[in-house]
């Protein structure tokens, strides 16, 4: 029998509400013992106000019970949604181990709706994701997986894949069987179209990292041309120090904006420029440091100045010409004329970003690999079927079989139709107390 858990499932800290989740056979006698209700009949998913006793304490709560299988667990699940003051929520755990409960390890709760058939891998990494989401795009990448989105793509092609291999072993029971010309179109057929599927899955993988981490944007030029006020105006706030003394940036000054859905994270950088001073120095050896680890890298100059800076970057450059409110020239050639001082251009600057980063746009009603883990497995079992093709041509039929039922598997790693106890823990140790 597994134990019955317990935890805070709201974030710690003083709030309206704060929420205890109890998962296990022994969540409805627990409840019992909470509210000294040794008769009364909890309708399931029905509140009910009652008042919850502990050593010394009283609080009035609404509690709710979730009999299994119909829980987020599949066990019996209790929840007492007390006032959220830390202190009490962690003396009702307290009060709950008393009872008879256990403490929960991080995502124990997601855990065991997994093993209970409640969600797939690719769904509770969905979680997280809605979880940590930072932006439109983060937050609805979150809820594709969630929904459920991906489990049943991969579960197609799984499906073609084992329609295929029950055909071909079939035969391979039988020796004196020869496959005919139709037989051998048809299998190369199959291997081509779940081969395409899947390449077309991870073609959407380097929008989809962009879409899950943000795009890394280094603001660069040389002291003084206006990089902190250009990153104060892409995110209209005060968030760097601006001031006229050269060199007055030495750290890396980091600042978020959404647009169009995607997050960008900005870098400004210390002034590029030979220095003396030991600070300086450590801050423009950072600078050059973040070029070579972003995205796309914004050089700027003034508007009657050329960039005089190396830039080592694999990274694509915008040439940005700031203080155009000083001159009369408003067009530049290979470069974007703005003003930071008066935000004069930044939304033509914000949409050049994104089409540079985002090729071919972000349509929000797509689907896009955003995971690392399910990247790997999908290039894993890409590949096995490519060599399975050729194999196919060269080969015996026992090393496409080979081959098919190894890309099968990868696949499965996804939703967790074929997993290892090592992949289960690492996916669920990412989650927190209570959930």
């Amino acid at each position: 029998m597994e134990s019955t858990i317990v935890a805070i499932a709201t974030p710690p800290g003083k709030a309206g509400v704060g929420i205890v989740r109890i998962s296990g056979e022994k969540s409805i006698d627990i409840l019992r013992l909470f509210t000294r209700e040794n008769e009364m009949i909890f309708t399931p998913r029905a509140m009910f106000l009652k008042m919850i006793f502990l050593k010394n304490i009283s609080d009035i709560a609404l509690v709710v019970y979730f009999p299994a299988p119909n829980s987020f667990t599949g066990e019996d699940v209790v929840e007492i949604q007390a006032h959220g003051g830390y202190f009490l929520l962690q003396k009702i755990v307290e009060q709950a181990v008393e009872f008879g409960a256990v403490m929960a390890m991080p995502g124990e709760f997601s855990r065991r709706a997994f093993l209970n058939g409640k969600m797939t891998f690719d769904q509770a990494e969905g979680m997280i994701d809605i979880i940590n989401a930072e932006s439109t795009a983060q937050a609805r990448a979150g809820s594709e997986l969630l929904k459920g989105e991906l489990a049943k793509q991969i579960d197609i092609l799984q499906n073609n894949l084992t329609d295929m291999l029950a055909e071909i072993e079939t035969k391979l029971d039988y020796p004196e069987y020869e496959f005919s010309e139709q037989e051998d179109s048809d299998i190369l057929n199959n291997l081509d179209n779940v081969t395409y599927e899947l390449g077309n899955l991870l073609s959407t993988h380097k929008q989809g990292f962009l879409i899950k981490n943000g795009v890394r944007v280094a603001i660069v030029g040389e002291p003084n041309v206006g990089k902190s006020s250009l990153l104060n105006a892409m995110v209209d706030s005060e968030k760097a120090i601006v001031t006229e003394i050269p060199g007055t940036t030495r750290d890396i000054v980091e600042a978020e904006y959404e647009y169009k859905g995607i997050l960008f994270r900005l870098f400004d950088t210390a002034g590029l420029r030979e220095s003396i001073d030991v600070v300086e120095k450590i801050g423009i050896d950072r600078a050059k440091e973040k070029i070579k680890d972003c995205d796309i890298v914004l050089a700027v100059s003034e508007f009657d100045k050329d960039t005089n800076i190396d830039l080592i970057t694999d990274a694509p450059v915008l040439y940005i010409k700031n203080k155009i409110d000083l001159s009369s020239q408003k067009e530049y050639k290979n470069a974007i004329g703005i003003s930071a001082k008066d935000k004069t251009n930044i939304d033509i600057l914000k949409q050049k970003i994104f089409d540079l980063v985002m090729t071919g746009g972000y349509d929000g009603n797509a689907f896009y690999l955003t995971n690392l883990r399910h990247i790997d497995c999908v290039q894993n079992a890409l590949e096995c079927l490519q060599n399975a093709k050729q194999n196919f041509k060269n080969t015996t039929l026992d090393f496409v079989v080979f081959d098919v039922k190894l890309a099968w598997d990868y696949l499965g790693q996804i939703s967790g139709k074929s997993s290892s106890e090592d992949i289960i823990d690492r996916i669920f140790s990412k989650f927190c107390l209570g959930k």
